[in-house]
C-alpha cells in the first residue's frame, strides 16, 4: 500500500523539487537531526496538526502547552535470510511544546513554539532530558475567514533556530544541524454549517541527515536507514464544530514525502500520520483537546501510535464577529443579524437600505407597521400604522370601550362599541334580566324573566314541578309525589311504611324488625349521622380503640340502610391544647382511618370522604376539662342524598 502511495505522489514532488534540486544539494548529510515529526497548529486552534488559522476577529492571543507521545518513532529493518529483521532505536519519545500566539489587523496570526524533549529512549539509548528546535510561523489572510466563511485563504512561512548548529552539548535526535524552513505554504479552511474543515501544502527545506552514529549500537554505524530531507508536506482535516457549545471533533491526516536525498520518492522517506482529534473551549477561555492516532508509512520520526493533549489560554472575543456576514463587525453593526451597507451613521451603519413595504411614504425603519399602509385615518401614537378596529364594528379602537367584542344590532347605549351584555349568557339581555348574573337553566321562572325557578325547600326538586314545595323531599323521597318526602311520623329519616316503629324514632337498619327502631348508636339528624358514643382513639394517634368499633358498625348500618345518603364527610376535631398544624394533621389522619374502617366494613369508598380541622370548629369551650373532652370527636355531615343539600361537597 505505502509503495503504492510513493509512485502516486512522487510526480507531484518532483516537480516541486526539479527547480531547487540544485541549490539544496549537499555535499554530505549532517549527522543527527529532530527526530520528531509532529508540528503544533498556534495554540488555539481547534486542530492539532493541520493548520485552521484563527485571527483577531475571533481573539488576539493565546499561549499553551501540548504534550506529546510517541510510540517507536525510529525502528531499523534488515532484510535477511529471506526475512526482515526489526531493530528498534527508540521505544519512547515524550516532549511537551511551550506554544504562544497572536493575531492583529485581522490579517496575520504569528506564532511561536518550543519544544521540550522530557523523554528520547529506547533498549540502547536514552538521550535524557534537553530541547528541541524553536518554531516561528507566520501566516497571512488573503481571502475569507476561516471562521466564518465556508471558503478561505492564508499564504504563510515557517522557520526553526537550528540548535544543534549552536552547540554540541544537545543530543543528536532533539536537534537539527542545518536550516530548516517551510516555504511556500498555503492553507485553505472554512466553515460551513457545522463543517469545519481545513487543508494545507507546503515545501520544507530541510538539510539532509542521517541518524548520528553516536546515538546507534555498535552493529548499527554507518547504517544509511533513518533520513531526513526536504519534503512536501500536505495536511487535511474535518471536523463536527459546535461554535454555541464551543466543541469539535473530527479526524486529521498528515503526509510527507522525501523529494531530496537518498529516500527520496521511496517508502522511505514517506510519512502517512492519521488521528482523532477532539477539542473544548470552556467558558470561552480554556481550551483543551485531546488525539490519538498513528503512522502507517513509516519515515523517521513518524511513530506506530502517538498520543496528544493539549491545554491553552484561548479567550474568543465575543463582541469581535461578524454574525450577518456584511464585513462589518457587530460591535459597529447597527443590524449585526440582517446583511447591510457602511453608511458611517451610527444608527444605520451595518443595516440595509431604507425599504417602505407598504409605499405610505413613511420608511421600514420608522414605521411601526411597515407592511399596513397608514391609511386616511393614521394613528398619531404609532407611526406609519392606522387607527385600528380589530372587531370590525366601525368604531375605532381607541374609541371602543369594547375594542375586541363587535357591537352587534344591540349596542349598549352607555358603552360605545359594546353589545348590550349578556352576563350569563341565558339569552335575555342585561336590561331585561331579573337575574342578569344567573342563568336561567333550563326551567325558568315565568314570573321573572331570565330567572331560573325557585326551590324554596332546597331539596333540589324545582318548585313548578315540586309537589311539596315547602317540604324536602328528605332521605326517602315518595317515587310518586315528586318533591315530597314518603310519611316518617316519628321524624327519624326511616318511612312509616318500612319502619318497625314508626311512632319512636330510631336508627336506621338494615334488619327489617329493627329498623327504625330506638337503642342503636347512631341516628339521622340535622343533615348528619350523629353518633351517640364517641370515637376512641389510641392517645397521640389515629388508631381506633376496639371499644368504638360498636359505633362504627352503628354508623355503616345507617349507611347500609339508606343508600340515598350519596356523600357523608367524616370530620376530625381536637382541642386547642397544643401545636394547632399538629392538632389538624392528626384530626385528619383519623377522620381517614375512620373512613378506612368503614370501607374495610363494606362501604363504597366513593360515598365517603375525610377531613381534619383540628381545634378550628369548637362546639365547646376549650379553657375546661368538660369542654375539650367535647371538642374532642368524630363527626359525620351528610353532604348529599335523600333529594337535599346541606352544603357543598368540598
Amino acid at each position: 500500500m505505502s509503495t503504492h502511495f510513493s509512485k502516486l505522489l512522487a510526480p507531484v514532488m518532483l516537480g516541486c523539487s526539479l527547480a531547487s534540486s540544485v541549490a539544496l544539494a549537499q555535499s554530505a548529510p549532517n549527522q543527527g537531526f529532530q527526530l520528531n515529526r509532529y508540528e503544533p497548529t498556534a495554540a488555539g486552534e481547534w486542530s492539532f496538526a493541520v493548520d485552521h488559522p484563527w485571527y483577531s476577529s475571533t481573539r488576539s492571543f493565546a499561549a499553551g502547552l501540548t504534550l506529546n507521545y510517541a510510540h517507536k518513532p525510529l525502528v531499523f529493518g534488515f532484510e535477511r535470510s529471506g526475512f526482515n529483521e526489526v531493530r528498534t532505536i527508540y521505544d519512547h519519545q515524550f516532549i511537551a511544546h511551550l506554544d504562544i500566539a497572536g493575531s492583529f489587523l485581522d490579517r496575520v496570526l504569528l506564532s511561536a513554539s518550543l519544544p521540550v524533549v522530557l523523554t528520547n529512549q529506547g533498549p540502547l539509548v536514552n538521550d535524557g532530558a534537553s530541547v528541541g528546535d524553536p518554531r516561528i510561523g507566520a501566516l497571512f489572510r488573503v481571502y475569507g475567514q476561516p471562521y466564518a466563511s465556508p471558503f478561505s485563504v492564508s499564504l504563510g512561512a515557517t522557520v526553526w533556530i537550528p540548535l544543534g548548529a549552536m552547540t554540541n552539548s544537545l543530543p543528536a535526535a532533539s536537534t537539527d544541524r542545518g536550516a530548516r524552513f517551510v516555504l511556500p505554504k498555503v492553507v485553505v479552511g472554512g466553515l460551513w454549517k457545522k463543517l469545519l474543515w481545513s487543508g494545507s501544502l507546503g515545501f520544507m527545506y530541510r538539510s539532509e541527515a542521517v541518524v548520528a552514529d553516536s546515538s546507534l549500537p555498535q552493529d548499527l554505524r554507518g547504517a544509511t536507514a533513518g533520513r531526513a530531507a526536504s519534503e512536501i508536506q500536505f495536511g487535511a482535516a474535518a471536523s463536527y464544530y459546535d461554535a454555541e457549545r464551543r466543541f469539535a471533533v473530527g479526524p486529521e491526516l498528515l503526509v510527507a514525502g522525501a523529494v531530496l536525498g537518498r529516500d527520496s520518492f521511496s517508502k522511505f522517506g514517506t510519512s502517512v500520520e492519521a488521528m482523532l482529534a477532539g477539542h473544548y473551549n470552556i467558558a470561552r477561555m480554556i481550551q483543551v483537546g485531546l488525539a490519538l492516532g498513528g503512522g502507517f508509512v513509516r519515515q523517521a520520526g513518524t511513530p506506530d501510535f502517538r498520543g496528544l493533549l493539549r491545554i491553552a489560554y484561548a479567550p474568543l472575543r465575543a463582541a469581535d464577529k461578524d454574525t450577518d456576514g456584511d464585513g462589518i463587525l457587530d460591535r459597529d453593526d447597527a443590524c449585526p443579524t440582517e446583511r447591510g451597507i457602511r453608511t458611517g451613521d451610527r444608527a444605520t451603519h451595518g443595516c440595509p437600505p431604507p425599504s417602505d413595504r407598504d409605499l405610505d411614504g413613511l420608511i421600514d425603519t420608522a414605521d411601526v407597521c411597515p407592511d399596513t399602509p397608514m391609511g386616511p385615518y393614521p394613528d398619531t401614537t404609532r407611526p406609519g400604522c392606522p387607527l385600528s378596529d380589530r372587531d370590525k364594528d366601525g368604531i375605532f379602537d381607541r374609541d371602543d370601550v369594547c375594542p375586541d367584542m363587535h357591537m352587534g344590532p344591540t349596542p349598549d347605549a352607555t358603552r360605545r362599541g359594546c353589545p348590550m351584555g349578556d352576563r350569563d349568557g341565558d339569552g335575555v339581555l342585561d336590561n331585561q334580566d331579573l337575574c342578569p348574573d344567573q342563568h336561567h337553566s333550563d326551567l325558568p321562572d315565568p314570573k321573572r324573566r331570565g330567572c331560573p325557578a325557585g326551590d324554596v325547600d332546597k331539596d333540589g326538586v324545582r318548585d313548578p314541578q315540586d309537589l311539596c314545595p315547602t317540604v324536602p323531599a328528605g332521605l326517602m323521597p315518595d317515587p310518586a309525589r315528586l318533591g315530597c318526602p314518603l310519611p316518617d311520623r316519628d321524624k327519624d329519616g326511616v318511612a312509616d311504611s318500612i319502619d318497625a316503629c314508626p311512632d319512636k324514632p330510631g336508627s336506621p337498619s338494615t334488619d327489617p324488625k329493627k329498623n327504625g327502631c330506638p337503642g342503636g348508636l347512631a341516628v339521622i339528624e340535622g343533615g348528619m349521622v350523629k353518633i351517640l358514643k364517641p370515637v376512641f382513639f389510641a392517645f397521640d394517634k389515629d388508631v381506633i380503640l376496639p371499644q368504638s368499633f360498636p359505633t362504627l358498625q352503628a354508623v355503616a348500618e345507617v349507611l347500609k340502610a339508606v343508600p340515598s345518603i350519596r356523600k357523608l364527610r367524616v370530620e376530625g376535631h381536637t382541642d386547642s391544647q397544643g401545636n394547632r398544624l399538629y392538632n389538624i394533621d392528626l384530626s385528619d389522619r383519623r377522620a381517614k382511618s375512620v373512613m378506612r374502617w368503614l370501607v374495610e366494613n363494606g362501604i363504597d369508598a366513593g360515598r365517603l370522604m375525610a377531613q381534619g380541622y383540628g381545634p378550628d370548629r369548637p362546639i365547646a369551650p376549650n379553657t375546661t376539662v368538660a369542654g375539650r373532652a367535647k371538642n374532642r370527636r368524630v363527626v359525620f355531615t351528610i353532604l348529599e342524598g335523600g333529594g337535599a343539600t346541606s352544603e357543598p361537597v368540598k
